[in-house]
């Protein structure tokens, strides 16, 4: 197999990109380089590119995203797109996810689980926002809509308690207030119908 190109890489000039017969592989050190015999021109035993590849690049690899997944929580999307960024092959990348989820070092169920149980507890906002954001992060809608429909999301509570605190004991607004107020429950993702409900009870909370 020939190396036909060598070339430093951008994110991390420690080390370079190794194309084999014009297709990138993988990145090395020049010291693991000049140890494999790795230079441009020269031909490699398929032995030896597979050793590096399996041994030595893999192992990075999943060190890389072990690390990454260590202090937080992470969908599969975001650690494809962290060993992406540090320009680990294709086959690479798929080969450590696959570790990832047969471990359950990332599951995307239990995370779209724990970030809905926290998105409630400390900023709610309406299930729809909430599939949304789980979506923008790489959870699959299926995945997405079964965590939803498990957990009781009480839209109008949670709409309520924002106007309270919000309106900080002022009620009923006026209508600049009234106008911000129902701004502000629009971006949490709450529909007109539970946002009406809302003030109705407030209204009603005063009336009693």
């Amino acid at each position: 197999m020939l190396v036909t190109k060598v070339v430093p890489q951008k994110r991390d000039i420690t080390k370079y990109n190794i194309y084999i017969d014009g297709e990138y592989v993988f990145a090395l050190h020049p010291q693991d380089m000049e140890y494999f015999g790795i230079k441009e021109g020269k031909e490699v035993p398929q032995d030896t590119i597979s050793f590096i590849q399996k041994s030595l690049i893999y192992v990075q690899a999943q060190d890389v995203a072990l690390h990454f997944i260590g202090y937080k929580m992470r969908t599969e999307k975001e650690v494809r797109q962290k060993l992406e960024e540090k320009e680990f092959a294709e086959e690479v990348v798929e080969e450590v996810i696959n570790f990832l989820c047969k471990y359950k070092y990332t599951d995307d169920r239990e995370y779209a689980k724990r970030y809905i149980k926290e998105r409630l507890r400390l900023n709610p906002r309406s299930a729809y926002a909430l599939r949304m954001e789980l979506l923008q992060r790489g959870i699959a809608e299926g995945i997405c809509q079964e965590v939803l429909d498990e957990t009781h999301v009480s839209e109008l509570g949670d709409a309520v308690r924002w106007i309270e605190r919000k309106a900080r004991g002022q009620w009923p607004p006026d209508e600049k207030k009234k106008k911000q107020l129902y701004g502000f429950l629009q971006r949490k993702g709450y529909s007109y119908g539970v946002i009406k409900s809302a003030f109705q009870e407030m209204d009603e909370q005063v009336e009693n």
